[in-house]
């Protein structure tokens, strides 16, 4: 028999494995940033890969070390399934001017202090614990020996939570400061001398082309709305223009970025809290003092949240979207948001009112100023929360304040700032308090004042004046308006109880006196409860 060659080695030799395992490098600058307006970012890189079928690692470099561990690194790509991402921190030595060690060496100390400080803090969560602990025994013995054990635990816990709420407030004060450092350093054109690498494992069905797109959140940065408003008193006219502001000291910078800002608010804390049974029950002296014990330990540390832990937080137009939660704006133009936590503005929106010009007084609260306002129907204008307001007044700064939330489609009373051409001046008139009657006696109050309005400006003004008449909430109160009072233009002003307000308008060098009068009568020998509810 001759012998057969076989040909599985040769058929090896030339065959295609039909998966490969191998590492590759993927190279993803910044695209997108997500900003928040509570705070922080979610950033996302964009980069494209060739890859062959098979089981591979992907690593991306240089991310910033300020991102948010628990969120972590999140990637993916069509048409390959991603196994997993890990983080790898990794270490860049660098060589810094004097300015920038220095600059180094303050920012250790302030770490330093600041690390000091949480030790201290969690040292009295430990001695606050072991309080709890004892309370928690038992209760049986002499109740007064367990009384004074319980002013003893009481008092050492009340210096103790005083104590720690110090510390709370130090510890604020020095992540301030750290964080302002880092901005500083930042500022200087100093990096971190560490960084994360993103370790992506993929599962790849064919050979091709895959776009990348790896996110993170970043906690140091931030957005708000900038308003500026300016009232065209001869037009009638509000003419308002909304700017987002954006600052980050993320650690990278977002050069020709596509920039959106939501208004939501990420949280960790999702749910409600659970409602539990209340129940009712006699309790014996012991458990009376075990009672009293739970009353006065401070609550459990875990449902307490520190000031300290909270996240940091060019013209061009903007498209706004929402979901039925929250809303989302897009900058239209590619931008640069350095992070050295400069503040940089972006026009979102402009809109021109047509408005009712009102100056309002309300001399109980305020006895000699008196304030412009602009009654408009908002239109044009997104649903918008927090809203800060650079004022102008014919084209005029008048001041800068927080503005009502603003809804789209509703009727709104906006603040432009105190109105000096306004005069208010609040005269009081002996009246007659005590009692009345001889056999009925009754307490008697009586208030009458006089608003004098006067108009100095050289054109009209229409002025509302806002005060309140008490409403009785019992059949024993009688309250009475006196003869000469001036009779309100409105009851009841914006639904609410009692409230009254007087409007005219004014011409120049105008007087108005409005006078205001009323009685009070209840039974004698009671008190006269004053609320707001």
């Amino acid at each position: 028999m001759k012998p057969q060659l076989s040909v599985l080695p040769f058929l090896a030799i030339f065959a295609v494995p039909a998966a490969q395992a191998d590492d590759f490098t993927l190279t993803a600058p910044i695209e997108a940033v997500t900003v928040y307006q509570s705070g922080g970012a979610v950033v996302h890189r964009a980069g494209d890969l060739t890859l062959p079928p098979g089981e591979h690692t992907i690593t991306l470099m240089g991310l910033t070390s300020r991102l948010d561990e628990n969120y972590g690194i999140h990637a993916r790509a069509d048409g390959v399934e991603v196994g997993g991402v890990r983080n790898k921190l990794s270490y860049m030595p660098q060589g810094y001017t004097g300015a920038q060690a220095a600059l180094i060496d303050r920012l250790k100390a302030a770490r330093a202090e600041l690390a000091a400080t949480e030790n201290k803090i969690k040292a009295i969560d430990m001695r606050l614990a072991y309080l709890q602990g004892i309370g928690g025994g038992n209760t049986a013995g002499d109740p007064k020996s367990w009384q004074a054990a319980l002013e003893f635990i009481g008092d050492t816990s009340a210096k103790l939570m005083g104590d720690k709420e110090a510390l709370v407030l130090t510890r604020v004060e020095q992540s301030e400061l750290v964080r302002a450092l880092e901005r500083e350093f930042g500022a200087l054109g100093g990096g971190s001398d560490q960084s994360y690498d993103a370790v992506i494992t993929v599962s790849v069905p064919k050979s091709g082309d895959y776009a990348f797109d790896v996110s993170y959140l970043v906690g140091s940065a931030r957005w708000g709305i900038v308003t500026e408003a300016d009232l065209k008193s001869d037009a009638k006219r509000a003419d308002i223009m909304l700017k987002a502001e954006v600052a980050q000291s993320s650690g990278e910078a977002w050069d020709d970025v596509s920039l959106s800002l939501s208004t939501a608010r990420p949280s960790w804390t999702i749910a409600a809290p659970e409602m539990t049974p209340e129940f009712l029950r006699p309790r014996d002296r012991e458990e009376y003092y075990a009672d009293q014990m739970e009353r006065v330990m401070p609550a459990p540390m875990a449902a307490r949240k520190a000031d300290g832990d909270r996240l940091e937080m060019a013209s061009f137009g903007a498209s706004q979207s929402a979901t039925t939660y929250d809303m989302e704006f897009t900058i239209n133009t590619p931008a640069d948001v350095p992070t050295s936590g400069t503040p940089q503005q972006f026009k979102m929106d402009e809109v021109n009112l047509g408005a009712d010009i009102i100056t309002r007084v309300t001399p109980r609260f305020d006895a000699k100023n008196a304030y412009v306002y602009a009654d408009v129907t908002l239109e044009g204008l997104p649903r918008l929360d927090n809203v800060t307001a650079r004022l102008s007044r014919d084209g005029y700064y008048a001041g800068k304040g927080r503005w009502p939330r603003l809804v789209p489609g509703e009727r709104i009373s906006l603040p432009f700032g105190a109105d000096s051409g306004i005069k208010v001046e609040t005269i009081t008139i002996p009246s007659r308090d005590g009692d009345t009657g001889f056999i009925s006696k009754k307490n008697v109050v009586e208030e009458k004042l006089i608003y004098r309005i006067t108009n100095e400006r050289n054109k009209a003004a229409t002025v509302e004046v806002t005060d309140r008449l008490p409403v009785s909430a019992h059949e024993d109160v009688k309250v009475e308006i006196l003869k000469g009072s001036t009779p309100a233009s409105v009851n009841d002003k914006d639904g609410k109880a009692g409230v009254i307000a007087w409007q005219k308008e004014l011409a120049p060098g105008e007087v108005w006196e409005i006078h205001h009068e009323y009685r009070i009568t209840y039974p004698s020998g009671k008190i006269l409860d004053r609320s707001s509810s």
